[in-house]
């Protein structure tokens, strides 16, 4: 070879070299966007810099659209409709969320993800939301089935998000780590019933169970109904005596959510950054993100098969949710890899969509039509909140120490199997993981809130027999 194609292979080879590494350096750069995306999580459009810009746009624009919305509200021409429906919850929503996110003291302990539910229960409870607009988001979000849309996207993006390995081998050890707690929190709860004044067996009966009993349609409802068939008393009576602990629950846990992301970040020690497990074997990474309007489309069509999936087999099996079904029929396929990794991607890049373009609308038509403030307030007393808050505090703390001595991570632990027992079924997971900014952790949350929950209704209609 002559030394003129000797110089020429070299630099080939030099240039070719700097070329990978400049593609190592830009690979770097995006997975970095990436994770700062993702640690903002439900953080919509135009949220780099809450100062300038909501929803994308100037500030100016933006309020003048809110006050185009509001004077909708007010003249009735908020209809039960898909466009107005998402028009409130769009913009109410972001600009809760900005507030939560800008405010000093707010955003610290706080944040976006809670404000915007606590923002808008606040909202609702004074009055300030006209009749014919409350209709219309109770419709939106619940009968027409927004959460659902926003949920079963959650569901499908995060567990096809996961290592098939990991996503077992996690889910074995959780489950027990979450009984364990609950167990303790259950004890805790006949304690505080004493303090209260209702006695052990009451204190469990009225305080731990319904708390920890899978949301209010799936958890405190039936068991409501439980208790009036056991006690022949009115389920009604029975409903009200038990909500305020689940709707309370819910709400110390999302408040709970927003202080553990506070101190993770004070504590990096303690925390994966929405990775729960920490038993050193090697984590296979998922590649970066690239969608398109195709993919997208694809994705959306998934995530709804699975929940259909789910509501036939639910019809079959009525005792076990459709989240159930859906959760489990993701799993297998997830395991067996019967999906190419195409149409995995397809559906982890529509999750990841639905969560940063809804979860400021999701939460805030959870505060609109999910929190009853003025009920809250009205059973309402400090020793009341106070067990409350120390029954979910003892779940939590436990969930961390024996998530450490089973290979998690102490804070993922902490919310994956202690809080998301205390919250309000599906939509409790989202508001709580998007306060703590670990919607990666939804799939184990899911799974550990039915099955607890199942559990709990269990026990609870075990112990009303025999100490009720």
């Amino acid at each position: 070879m002559c030394i003129r194609d000797r110089c020429s292979e070299e630099l080939l080879k030099t240039a070719a070299d700097g070329f990978k590494r400049e593609e190592k350096a830009l690979e770097i750069c995006r997975e970095a966007l990436e994770r700062r995306q993702e640690g903002k999580a439900g953080m919509g459009a135009g949220h780099k810099d809450h100062g300038r810009t909501i929803l994308g746009m100037p500030l100016g624009l933006y309020l003048g659209v809110l006050a185009l919305t509001s004077v909708c509200m007010y003249m009735g021409c908020v209809p039960k409709s898909l466009v107005p429906a998402f028009l409130v919850l769009m913009v109410f929503g972001e600009g809760l969320n900005a507030i939560g996110n800008t405010v000093p003291v707010v955003k610290t302990y706080l944040g976006g993800s809670v404000i915007c539910i606590l923002g808008a229960a606040a909202i609702q409870a004074v009055g300030l939301l006209p009749e014919q607009t409350y209709e219309t988001m109770d419709f939106f979000i619940n009968d027409s089935g927004f959460l659902i849309f926003y949920i079963s996207a959650l569901i499908t993006g995060s567990l096809f998000n996961i290592d098939r390995k990991l996503l077992l081998r996690a889910t074995v050890r959780l489950l027990p780590v979450a009984a364990a707690s609950l167990a303790v929190g259950i004890l805790a709860s006949g304690l505080f019933g004493i303090l209260l004044g209702q006695g052990f067996w009451g204190g469990i009966l009225y305080l731990g169970v319904p708390m920890t009993s899978g949301g209010m349609t799936a958890g405190t409802v039936p068991l409501s109904d439980i208790y009036a068939q056991a006690l022949g008393a009115d389920p009604s009576a029975m409903l009200t005596k038990m909500a305020p602990a689940t709707v309370l629950g819910n709400c110390v846990a999302i408040i709970f959510g927003g202080l553990l992301n506070n101190l993770g970040k004070r504590r990096p020690e303690l925390t994966g950054n929405g990775i729960l497990v920490n038993d050193g074997r090697p984590v296979k990474k998922t590649p970066p993100m690239k969608p398109s309007f195709g993919s997208l489309c694809t994705g959306m069509v998934i995530a709804f098969a699975f929940y259909q999936l789910g509501a036939v087999l639910h019809k079959f099996v009525p005792m076990i949710p459709t989240y159930a079904w859906m959760i489990l029929a993701v799993v297998l396929v997830k395991g067996t890899g019967i999906l190419s990794e195409t149409l995995e991607d397809a559906a982890r890049e529509w999750g990841q969509f639905a969560i940063h373009s809804w979860t400021a609308a999701a939460l805030t038509g959870i505060g609109f039509t999910l929190i009853d403030l003025n009920s809250i307030l009205k059973t309402l007393t400090v020793p009341y909140l106070l067990a409350v808050a120390a029954v979910v505090a003892v779940i939590t703390l436990t969930a961390a120490v024996l998530g450490k001595l089973a290979g998690f991570y102490p804070l993922e632990s902490a919310i994956a199997a202690g809080m998301c027992t205390t919250n309000m079924g599906g939509s409790g997971n989202v508001a709580v993981l998007s306060s703590a900014h670990r919607m990666e952790l939804l799939p184990f949350a899911q799974i550990v809130t039915r099955s607890c929950g199942a559990l709990m209704l269990t026990l609870g209609g075990i112990l009303v027999q025999l100490v009720g």
